[in-house]
């Protein structure tokens, strides 16, 4: 495990570039792998060329040509009448008048229909469809469409057939919707609120949500599909962003809580009822990715999308996310699956569940033995700065030291600018008295000049009645009131209070006679 395991050796090489992702038939829309890299359109034209030659080969060297025609024709005819059954409704009317009936799906009468409870997401599907009819198109028109949709789900909660078949049909009438109400006057009106493609998208929730059950995860093989793929996934635990080589920078917490993210929706997919709505947790996860890259300050191409994408895969393992990708290109309006936003992240998703499904040692350059013993558990990846699958944990160690760092610093900072702030308010108080002081000497009111008199009266008053005191007490020979200490300079008293001045007075007086009093 010497050279060969260095970091370079254990890079997955996927360079891909936007081109890369387009259908193979040129026609300028996204492909996917499970479609041999053919659009949807494509691929569905594709299949039926693919039948058409396939029941030809089998069935010429059993029948004559006759007896081919005769079933072929009686085949066609009765999947024809299927079509028709679904599609039969009566026509929209141009105005806001129509028979009275409800708006709301589930109001329209149907002979032979079972009643069953409806499901929290299938109540909830039809109250948004029912007040979406109702607050952008007239009454007629949503009443006519409502009754078709409820037809629609009707007939196919009665039918039997594989998931491709179902798949076709369910397009068939998107495609027939679609045209009907597109050919309205009402979408040509300048007051109108909606388009054909937001009404196509309601219907597309509706149905997808209604028929949940017989859409996803339709057969036993596919369930078990799902859990191989899991399985898979979760044995290629080892595989870290440095295998991938993704230029993610997990010292950052906000690249963390991106990708943290990313996986949170990616595995939201399989929570989600309709293909509208698990389309748009794709939206989300991928668009938390680019974020992350950004923060990253790496480059958003396909070239590192797709490695972290498939980082994020490996990270989540979502459930079911197999059968969800097959829900999605299955009864998804074959529009969103073709160009746009949404249909960019479908195809880099199908790309990225491929991978994972044809990883192998030559992926990521190792031989074949220890690429298996990684994946058994058996041996565990040679430990590098890149590979390390305990780099994140060590990457949120280091942020948060380096969090409590900063903060510790902030703390004395502030406990430094807290005391420099006490002295100066200190030092402000001070100096804001003295201007006080000065302001109120400099301009003194009336009432500052009566009170200082009156105080200055009263300390006359006071001083007047302890020099009677002093010298009741000089006569009587006792000298109550002497001063002990030295003789010292005596200040000016000239702008001293009348109080003090007495006082000092007094004292000098009763020295005085003290002092006789020690000579007799």
């Amino acid at each position: 495990m010497s050279d060969k395991h260095g970091e370079e050796d254990k890079k997955a090489k996927m360079h891909l570039k936007a081109n890369d992702l387009l259908c193979v038939n040129g026609c300028g829309f996204y492909g996917t792998p499970q479609w041999e890299n053919r659009c949807s359109k494509c691929w569905r034209a594709h299949q039926n060329e693919m039948k058409k030659c396939q029941d030809f080969a089998k069935n010429r060297s059993l029948l004559s040509f006759d007896q081919f025609q005769e079933r072929r024709k009686s085949t066609t005819e009765s999947k024809s009448r299927g079509i028709k059954n679904l599609f039969k409704t009566s026509p929209i009317p141009e105005g806001g008048t129509s028979s009275p009936t409800s708006t709301s799906p589930a109001s329209t009468p149907t002979r032979h229909s079972r009643r069953r409870e409806l499901s929290p997401d299938s109540l909830e599907a039809r109250q948004q469809f029912t007040d979406f009819l109702v607050a952008n198109l007239s009454t007629g028109m949503a009443q006519e469409i409502a009754r078709s949709v409820k037809n629609a789900v009707n007939k196919i909660s009665e039918m039997r057939m594989s998931s491709d078949d179902m798949s076709e049909l369910v397009m068939s009438y998107y495609q027939y919707l679609g045209e009907r109400i597109g050919g309205h006057s009402l979408f040509d009106s300048p007051d109108c609120k909606v388009k054909v493609e937001d009404v196509m998208d309601q219907v597309e929730k509706y149905i997808s949500t209604f028929c949940y059950s017989i859409f996803f995860c339709a057969n036993h093989e596919e369930e078990v599909a799902d859990m191989s793929l899991q399985d898979r996934i979760r044995s290629l635990h080892w595989v870290t962003a440095g295998f991938l080589e993704t230029k993610m920078v997990f010292k950052k917490q906000t690249v963390r809580d991106k990708i943290d993210e990313a996986i949170s929706e990616l595995i939201e997919i399989n929570a989600k009822r309709s293909a509208f709505e698990k389309l748009d947790c794709l939206t989300k996860s991928c668009k938390a990715i680019f974020e992350a890259l950004k923060e990253s300050e790496a480059s958003t191409s396909a070239d590192e999308f797709l490695p972290t994408l498939i980082y994020v895969l490996f990270r989540g393992n979502p459930p079911l996310i197999q059968s969800n990708v097959k829900f999605i290109s299955r009864f998804a309006i074959p529009a969103r699956l073709m160009s746009g936003e949404a249909a960019y992240f479908f195809t880099n998703l199908s790309c990225a569940l491929e991978f994972a499904r044809n990883m192998n040692h030559e992926s990521l350059q190792m031989e074949k033995s220890e690429f298996e013993a990684y994946t058994s558990g058996h041996l565990a990846p040679p430990l590098s700065v890149i590979n390390s699958a305990c780099n994140q944990a060590i990457y949120v160690l280091e942020g948060t030291i380096e969090t409590i760092t900063n903060v510790a610093k902030k703390a004395g900072s502030l406990a430094k600018n807290l005391t420099n702030m006490h002295g100066k308010s200190d030092d402000d108080l001070e100096k804001m008295l003295a201007v006080i002081k000065e302001t109120v000497d400099f301009y003194p009111t009336d009432e500052y000049m009566n009170m200082k008199q009156s105080i200055f009266a009263e300390e006359k008053e006071t001083a007047d009645i302890l020099v009677s005191l002093s010298r009741q007490s000089s006569e009587s020979g006792r000298g109550t009131l002497t001063d002990t200490q030295p003789s010292t300079p005596q200040p000016d008293t000239s702008l001293e209070s009348p109080l003090i001045a007495e006082i000092q007075a007094i004292n000098l007086t009763s020295s005085g006679n003290q002092e006789h009093v020690e000579e007799a």
